[in-house]
């Protein structure tokens, strides 16, 4: 086996190596959305990349025909495209459909799951089922008179710490949800039968679902993961990169 490279000592004497990140981005981002986080991991010493999901950038597909599998096969691909072993494997809010099912297809080259702010499902569970209550809270609000556009919610909800030119920074690269994959059942039954360590990050602003919380609901779903906290909305990758960046070298690491 290939000896990885040292990049430093700790206080407690433990060596750091450098890792290999891939980055898959949630709803309505692409691989772009990570690009500072990348840097900031490039500076620490690590090795750090992001998938383009199925419709996106490098990933040209027809959005109406993408399906949670179609994610799947995407990310899969990319690792094994490029000979990726011991992938730290990093999820973000939607695709914590994905990467669980990405490690069951190739266990042997996943070395960690990190989920940020990231769905959870129990076996045969579908996103939308879980979203339930979005739709009460949606329309009471909607009968009391209060009606925001989808894209107006995104700001509101997941870049609310943000200002207002890199809301609208964001704003001009989003593409449209795929419901669709929310609506699958997801299959997690081979997944929690594995024992690959898994990770979360915790942001402690994040409105993304609300009234519902990524944590704990879908923190608890985990089988004893390693946790991080970022005082952070739900575009964490977008106001507080470098605190990411940090956040996911600690988890990678074991600490």
């Amino acid at each position: 086996m290939v000896q990885r490279k040292l990049i430093g000592v700790r206080a407690k004497g433990r060596a750091s190596v450098a890792e290999t990140f891939v980055l898959v981005h949630g709803g309505s981002l692409g691989a772009w959305s990570w690009a500072a986080v990348i840097a900031q991991l490039q500076r620490l010493g690590h090795r750090a990349m992001a998938v383009d999901l199925a419709g996106r950038g490098e990933s040209p597909y027809d959005l109406a025909k993408v399906t949670l599998a179609v994610h799947i096969d995407t990310v899969s691909r990319y690792i094994e495209d490029r000979g990726l072993r011991d992938v730290v494997l990093v999820g973000h809010s939607m695709a914590g459909l994905i990467i669980p099912n990405v490690t069951v297809r190739m266990p042997e080259r996943i070395k960690r799951l990190i989920f940020m702010s990231a769905l959870v499902m129990r076996d045969g569970e579908a996103a939308t089922e879980v979203f339930k209550p979005l739709g009460a809270a949606a329309a009471k609000r909607a009968k009391e008179g209060e009606q925001i556009s989808m894209a107006e919610r995104f700001r509101r909800h997941q870049l609310q710490d943000a200002s207002r030119d890199l809301q609208d920074f964001v704003m001009a690269a989003i593409v449209p949800d795929q419901m669709a994959v929310l609506a699958e059942p997801t299959p997690m039954k081979d997944f929690y039968a594995l024992d690959v360590p898994t990770s979360v990050v915790i942001l402690e602003d994040d409105i993304a679902i609300d009234p519902l919380r990524f944590h704990p609901l879908f923190t608890e779903r985990l089988r004893n993961p390693t946790i991080r906290s970022i005082k952070s909305g739900h575009g964490v990758m977008f106001t507080k990169p470098l605190e990411c960046a940090r956040a996911l070298v600690e988890l990678a690491d074991g600490s």
